[in-house]
């Protein structure tokens, strides 16, 4: 079963971004998702380049956030049994 549009919504809701607490759908962050039925795989579009800092010495920490901001999207959206793998595109 793949996940439903309020399901997705309901994981957006849930998932927050660790600097702020606000959830990814208070940022609209996640432009699209879609699934590819073939391979059980979820593709999210996600747009960090949006809150990715100017200062060179940050960005490795904005990248231990997005990592941390995936890893949980991942997390919660692997616990649906159609979805075998998530992927995710940074356009």
């Amino acid at each position: 079963m793949i996940p439903s549009k309020e399901q997705i919504v309901s994981v957006l809701e849930k998932v927050k971004d660790p600097e702020s607490s606000l959830s990814l759908l208070e940022l609209g962050i996640v432009k699209n998702v879609d699934y590819e039925e073939s391979t059980g795989k979820l593709l999210i579009n996600i747009d960090f380049r949006s809150r990715n800092p100017s200062c060179v010495g940050c960005i490795p920490i904005a990248w231990l956030i997005q990592k941390k901001i995936t890893d949980e999207l991942s997390s919660e959206f692997l616990k649906y049994p159609g979805v075998k793998a998530v992927e995710y595109i940074d356009k």
